[in-house]
């Protein structure tokens, strides 16, 4: 059984290895992060997915990544990102965020595996110029791990949400969260070493919560600490500013509704990379594939 693995194995590894230039890279990637969820956006109903985003809060994203090709159209990734998300009631256009005025900023810590599909691609663009420029485009998706840590800030100082328990003792959540990515992504390979790419990927989570807001106002007797209450309702900073427009206080009392559970929380990611090849081409590819590629020149003689 362990010999007819190893065989399969081999031939696996062969019939990779005979089918493209390069078959694998890894790289960085920066880029922009936003998020979709109760706080902020233009709208005081239940998220209605992009369109909901506002640009002021956009934030930043870092990450690294190992890709493996197993054909022409089809790779898996391994990918690594950490990214900050952030949003504030009072950059709304909808008068019942503005008087609920609530804020957030959480740092987010992101393991994920991804497969990618390659359904269009372009061999050596520039045919007219010495350096071969190859472009492809892809859809991609996976699963993954996060790790999320909201906070808000009152006088100047940053307070950690999760073990204040904004909604109530019985409200508190986890710290991680399964994440659904999926998306879009184009890259262009320089002379069949360096990528450049660019890549937008939406992620669905199984949490509410990124932002600290899902249910109902809690009562005082469920906040744990002098802290909870001050971020658990800050409606009256916002009725203190004297706008006229805002609604009926009440609407935010305890037992109200604080947020919208029927849907839960997300971000997008918006990246460019840069990756190096490790291909057949190059010296550390030569010595990992030399014993394979010479097996496969070899023919039994009769």
């Amino acid at each position: 059984m362990k010999k007819l693995i190893f065989i399969c194995l081999l031939a696996s590894l062969t019939s990779l290895h005979g089918y493209a230039q390069y078959s694998m890279d890894f790289g960085v990637s920066l880029g922009a992060s936003n998020y979709l969820g109760e706080i902020g956006g233009n709208t005081g109903e239940a998220k209605p997915f992009i369109m909901d985003m506002k640009l002021k809060q956009t934030s930043f994203g870092i990450g690294g990544f190992y890709r493996y090709n197993f054909t022409r159209s089809v790779a898996a990734k391994l990918t690594i990102n950490y990214a900050r998300i952030s949003g504030a009631d009072s950059l709304s256009n909808e008068p019942t965020r503005i008087a609920r005025n609530l804020s957030f900023r959480t740092d987010l810590l992101e393991f994920s595996l991804l497969g990618e599909f390659t359904f269009f691609s372009f061999n050596d663009m520039s045919r007219r110029s010495k350096s071969r420029v190859d472009f492809s485009t892809y859809v991609t998706a996976g699963v993954g791990i996060l790790m999320y840590y909201p906070y808000a800030q009152h006088d100047g100082k940053w307070y950690y949400l999760r073990p204040l328990a904004t909604e109530g003792i019985e409200n508190v959540y986890d710290e991680t969260a399964i994440v659904i990515p999926f998306g879009l992504g184009a890259n262009f390979t320089f002379n069949r070493k360096m990528r450049l790419g660019f890549e937008m990927v939406y992620r669905f989570t199984n949490t509410d919560y990124l932002d600290d807001v899902s249910t109902d106002y809690a009562y005082d007797s469920e906040l744990p600490f002098e802290e909870s209450a001050i971020f658990a309702n800050r409606s009256a900073e916002a009725y203190a500013r004297g706008n006229a427009d805002l609604p009926n206080q009440d609407f935010y009392r305890p037992g109200a509704r604080r947020g919208n559970p029927d849907g839960n929380d997300g971000y997008l990611f918006a990246q460019v990379s840069l990756s190096y090849y490790i291909s057949k081409g190059n010296s550390f590819g030569r010595s990992r594939y030399k014993s394979v590629i010479s097996r496969r020149k070899k023919r039994t003689k009769f």
